[in-house]
């Protein structure tokens, strides 16, 4: 059994700007593991501020099945690193 692939170069640079997001809107002293479950750091409302940000940043809408798939940052990477255009102004 092959392990899964890491994440690619574009989920890493999707990830490194959650956690700004994270530390600059949400003022997270401490960072995410990429792993960790965003719902056992974060409550309700600041998901939804997280959410909201992460859209407007990468100009795209997750969907609820979105955010029920981006259990941890790695998850929510993944999902907008596959649809956010490539280059996104801040």
């Amino acid at each position: 059994m092959t392990a899964p692939p890491g994440p690619t170069p574009r989920e890493k640079e999707v990830a490194a700007e959650i956690r700004r997001i994270v530390r600059e809107q949400l003022h997270a002293r401490t960072e995410f593991g990429d792993d960790e479950e965003l719902a056992s750091r974060l409550d309700s409302l600041e998901l939804l501020s997280l959410v909201v940000a992460v859209e407007d940043r990468f100009r795209i809408l997750l969907t609820d099945e979105d955010a029920a798939q981006a259990r941890s940052l790695s998850d929510l990477a993944r999902i907008v690193a596959a649809r956010a255009p490539e280059q996104v102004a801040p």
